[in-house]
């Protein structure tokens, strides 16, 4: 019995890592593109999404680009900031604010792999070692 357990239990250990491998590498390779291009085409309503953890109690999210140059396309550059009710900005979040957006964007690409691959290193052992325990003993 002891022997069952811990084959079960190392089984599930090595299913769970390699899901755990698996799913980073699919995510590290994704959420770049898959945060880039959110940030990219719908850039205020994306930092919005993160403004309770950006900002402080009473100061509002504001995002504004700023052009540099009159020739089209021109250059850009975005600022996210904190601005507290009377109009003056508290603080400049941009890159925070960027990084959260890659970070929320990496665990949107690694949980949804993640959680039912764990599950099944779960489940997967226990069913293998009872079928191997069934079969049986042919001595010839």
């Amino acid at each position: 019995m002891k022997t069952r357990f811990s084959g079960i239990l190392a089984g599930q250990i090595i299913l769970l890592v390699m899901v755990c491998a698996i799913s980073g590498f699919v995510a590290l390779t994704t959420f770049g593109a898959v945060g880039g291009v959110s940030i990219a085409a719908a850039p205020e309503s994306t930092f919005k999404l993160f403004a309770p953890m950006l900002c402080d109690k009473g100061t509002e999210m504001q995002y504004r680009e700023e052009r540099y140059s009159y020739h089209r396309p021109g250059e850009s550059t975005p600022f996210v900031e904190c601005v507290a009710p009377d109009g003056t900005v508290v603080k400049d979040v941009t890159g925070t604010a960027i990084m959260v957006s890659l970070a929320g964007s990496f665990l949107a690409c690694f949980l949804p792999l993640f959680v039912p691959g764990a599950l099944l290193a779960f489940i997967i052992p226990p069913i293998l070692l009872r079928k191997k325990n069934k079969t049986p003993d042919i001595i010839g």
